[in-house]
């Protein structure tokens, strides 16, 4: 907040929680809303008031820590090759397994963020395909509609504690005494009823 209102390159609200039902939406809607800093030369910088200097200079710093995805043959590969996968699994109507698909590399080199993008526009799509509404609830019923969830696990994640970080996101309640077959029944019974079509498991190393 500046002394003319708020400062336009920081978002309002909390940092997005994506391993929260809530916290994805809030990610996915807002998630192209930031806008970096115009491109200035030293001449235009000079000429600005120290306040507006100041201000232009934190606008950059934000832009940096905010870099958007590029676009490289690999991440084009992964996106093509989630898209299809994705959209397959969404339109089967057969009882059959759906083939999954595990991103693997190094740290920082984008993998998370690809992935959640590309669920992201899936989301966005079927949202609109479907007027928001879920298309396989059950008559009389309106459980809320979650085209994707995202789950982040450390890479040690027991089943258990993996069925219980999925029943995390939908804020569903777990009995402490459920053994692992009431659990994946219970997340069973959850993606089925928000009409989720992609489930996210991030398995991060916490040591």
């Amino acid at each position: 907040m500046t002394a003319n209102g708020p400062v336009p390159f920081i978002l309002p609200g909390p940092i997005p929680a994506r391993e929260s039902l809530a916290g994805w939406q809030q990610w996915r809607l807002t998630r192209h809303s930031f806008t970096p800093a115009p491109v200035m030369d030293l001449t235009a910088w000079r000429l600005l008031s120290p306040r507006k200097r100041t201000l232009h200079d934190l606008h950059r710093a934000a832009t940096h820590a905010n870099l958007p995805l590029l676009a490289t043959p690999m991440s084009r590969a992964v996106e093509k090759l989630l898209n299809g996968r994705i959209e397959s699994n969404a339109l089967k109507f057969k009882p059959s397994t759906r083939a999954g698909v595990m991103v693997s590399g190094g740290g920082y080199q984008g993998k998370t963020e690809s992935v959640c993008e590309v669920a992201a526009a899936f989301e966005d799509r079927w949202l609109a395909l479907h007027q928001h509404l879920n298309p396989d609830a059950a008559p009389g019923c309106r459980d809320l509609h979650v085209p994707v969830a995202y789950v982040q696990t450390p890479v040690t994640a027991k089943p258990k504690s993996t069925c219980k970080a999925i029943l995390n996101f939908y804020s569903s309640p777990v009995v402490t005494r459920m053994d692992l077959p009431e659990l994946i029944h219970q997340v069973s019974a959850s993606l089925r009823d928000h009409g989720t079509k992609v489930l996210i498991l991030d398995f991060t190393d916490c040591g």
